[in-house]
């Protein structure tokens, strides 16, 4: 996977990929791999059930184009603190293929939008 700028030609050795049913699999990258100057915070967050909270980050002039559970779930802890990217809004590639979501694979956005609320979340 050659994540965003990353200083070695090859990208990440370090990837997770996380399986999730109904969902396209997705590529967690270290954020040691990545160049964090192009991740620009976006205010708000989400809750999975599954992962925990939520936090986004714009590349470019695409919003919310990557993700992460800085403090993910200790059953997914895996992931936690990894950065995953949107493979349908910015250009991911993985052994020099670039990944494109299977057809009925597409995001069903969830968290605020369902009602969850964040602050709730957090104080458990």
């Amino acid at each position: 996977m050659r994540p965003l700028a990353h200083p070695h030609p090859e990208g990440t050795r370090h990837g997770v990929a996380l399986y999730e049913s109904g969902f396209a699999p997705r590529w967690y990258v270290p954020r040691a791999d990545i160049d964090e100057t192009r991740l620009r915070p976006v205010e708000g967050q989400t809750f999975c059930p599954y992962k925990g909270l939520c936090d986004y980050y714009d590349i470019g002039d695409v919003r919310r184009a990557a993700w992460s559970y800085r403090n993910a779930y200790r059953e997914v802890d895996r992931v936690g603190d990894l950065v995953s990217f949107e493979a349908d809004e910015v250009e991911v590639c993985l052994d020099g293929t670039r990944l494109h979501l299977e057809p009925g694979q597409n995001v069903v956005p969830h968290g605020v939008d369902r009602g969850l609320d964040v602050d709730e979340v957090k104080a458990h």
